[in-house]
């Protein structure tokens, strides 16, 4: 006798999750239709946590560029895929457009998220007409939930302050770094110490918050105060900096950290919490085309995932958003090698060996131009070749003058490529898991994620 449909979807689903755990990571495909109709996905289940993840200007082949360079380095999945091949996933394509036009800027995305509604871009909160609706941070304290801004960028750059602030310019840094302590976000970590003044931090102090200035500070503190970490005077480093320096290692927390520390300083709040989290300089990278800087901040963006699903799997009461605000440069890994199929050599043969020279760079394009300052154009490409272990050809060699001939040179070396230094305006990936899944679908625009939010938690 044949069973009912629902019936049979339980038992599928119901197999789906043991196939996992029998035959490991990949042999359940939790996506589309299954995914949303997961229990653990239910729009009827309250979430009491949000977990929104932002990594920054991330293109979609970014995230296919850290899986690659993950398998081949570290003969692994990333956390990002390997969630998606074991849980109940729901995905998204999200229009990322802003008031402004169909490129945004990360204010204007941000703000979106914030107050759900699209607004020009470089205004975090102030819409056309000039009304300032109440911001998410603001509604979820309003709650009695706890809140938190986790970021690689400044503290009060603009993805941030998007989701807490009401500022005419994102600029105005020094404004949201007040209005934080004013609307009450409970923990702040990142970069920007030049946006916060001695009488700011003081004043923070007096308002009950512990400080961390570096890693240590950070690490050491297990308290359940509100927090305050600023870890640079402006953004935090690089990772493939801070993975070749012994100092900033000491001195510099990674985003993983900076998560575990802000989930155990909000996880205790009775109502729940808002924890924001930020790969921000994803971004950054692709603004100066740096294929090799772009991939190891993914990565670093990765591990927070997995700091992330380690606090879910106990708390499953949590909704988790993992997104971008937008794509930047354009990056893509492009084929390389002979394109003629009829000749006995594999096409794009040189795609492979091109793109694993990147794992031998040990310095962001950022730090080779600080470093290199009035350096004759010889010695700028000694310099670039010692960071990058490549050997230039001699009619590279002659075009090589700055970081910025220097990405444009790399492509056929590594296989990345890049269309603009600017914003993109594509559709991005956005995923979710857990209570209130099921109210994503498959197309989204960004001013549509507040009330989903807001109806998630059931917060009004």
């Amino acid at each position: 006798m044949n069973q009912p449909r629902s019936s049979s979807r339980r038992e599928f689903l119901k197999f789906a999750g043991l196939g996992s755990l029998v035959f490991g990571a990949g042999s359940a495909r939790a996506l589309g239709a299954d995914g949303r109709e997961a229990s653990g996905n239910s729009a009827k289940r309250q979430a009491k946590n949000v977990i929104f993840m932002v990594s920054d200007g991330m293109c979609f082949s970014v995230l296919t560029a850290a899986q690659t360079y993950l398998t081949r380095t570290e003969k692994r999945s990333s956390h990002w895929m390997k969630m998606y091949g074991e849980l109940p996933v729901v995905r998204s394509l999200c229009e990322t457009d802003s008031a402004s036009g169909i490129v945004t800027d990360s204010a204007a995305a941000a703000s979106c998220w914030g107050i759900g509604e699209r607004i020009d871009n470089g205004v975090i909160n102030i819409t056309q007409d000039g009304r300032k609706p109440v911001t998410l941070v603001q509604k979820m304290n309003a709650a009695k939930k706890r809140c938190g801004l986790v970021t690689t960028a400044t503290a009060t750059h603009a993805t941030p302050a998007g989701f807490a602030t009401t500022v005419a310019k994102r600029s105005d840094q020094k404004t949201i770094a007040a209005q934080y302590l004013e609307r009450g976000v409970d923990v702040v970590l990142g970069g920007g110490t030049q946006y916060f003044s001695d009488d700011l931090v003081a004043a923070y102090r007096k308002a009950g918050y512990g400080v961390a200035l570096n890693r240590g500070q950070l690490l050491a503190d297990a308290g359940k105060a509100p927090l305050l970490g600023l870890f640079s005077k402006s953004h935090i480093p690089f990772e493939i900096d801070r993975l070749n320096s012994a100092e900033l290692k000491a001195s510099t927390p990674t985003l993983s950290e900076m998560t575990k520390v802000a989930l155990q300083r909000l996880s205790s709040a009775p109502e729940g919490f808002f924890l924001m989290v930020e790969g921000g300089r994803i971004d950054h990278a692709a603004h100066g085309n740096d294929g090799a800087a772009a991939i190891r901040e993914q990565v670093a963006f990765d591990e927070a995932i997995a700091t992330v699903l380690a606090f879910i799997d106990k708390n499953p009461d949590t909704l988790l958003v993992i997104t971008t605000d937008h794509g930047t440069g354009g990056f893509n890994v492009n084929g390389l090698g002979n394109e003629d199929f009829d000749t006995s050599a594999p096409s794009y043969a040189e795609s492979s060996p091109a793109f694993d020279r990147m794992t031998g760079f040990t310095s962001s394009l950022e730090l080779l131009k600080a470093e290199t300052k009035g350096l004759s154009p010889k010695d700028f490409v000694a310099a670039a070749e010692k960071v990058t272990g490549l050997k230039f050809k001699a009619e590279d060699r002659s075009k090589i003058t700055s970081t910025k001939t220097l990405s444009e040179a790399l492509m056929k070396y590594t296989s990345i490529g890049w269309t603009s230094n600017n914003h993109t305006g594509e559709m991005v990936e956005f995923c979710t898991h857990g209570p209130g899944s099921q109210l994503f679908t498959p197309h989204l625009r960004n001013d549509q994620v507040h009330a989903n939010i807001l109806k998630a938690t059931g917060v009004a």
